[in-house]
């Protein structure tokens, strides 16, 4: 319970940071898998806080752990993840546009080797084979 509360300070620091603070965050994560894999699947606790409240917080601390993992886990759960995220917020009544361009201003512009930045990766999220063929027909 203590890594879980640990993991949503992190994602609220993040979101109030400026980009040195988030540059250091994502850092602090680099080395530690099991921990990045652990906020990830922060964002599907997020997505499902979002569907019961109707509250705006949770997706942008859920788009703040993905950002935070920075592709580290599997850039196939992120997909996944921003899909939860993406899909419960237009259950909401939410654009979700607006906060995955405000996730992406706050993400890291640095590509690893196999992928684009994650910042890239929100803003692109929308244009995604990933979001055509899993998001878009639960939005029909």
């Amino acid at each position: 319970m203590e890594l879980a509360s640990d993991l949503d300070l992190a994602c609220e620091l993040y979101l109030r940071g400026d980009e040195t603070l988030c540059r250091e965050i994502r850092a602090s994560f680099e080395g530690w898998t099991a921990v990045r894999g652990r906020m990830l699947a922060r964002a599907w606790l997020f997505a499902d806080r979002l569907s019961d409240t109707y509250d705006d917080r949770w997706l942008r601390l859920g788009l703040a752990a993905t950002s935070i993992d920075d592709n580290g886990t599997d850039f196939r759960d992120t997909y996944v993840a921003l899909g939860a995220l993406y899909l419960s917020a237009v259950r909401c009544g939410l654009e979700p546009g607006p906060y995955f361009e405000e996730a992406a201003e706050i993400s890291s512009g640095v590509s690893n080797v196999e992928l684009p930045p994650m910042r890239y990766f929100l803003l692109r999220f929308e244009g995604s084979a990933y979001f055509e063929e899993s998001v878009a027909p639960e939005l029909a």
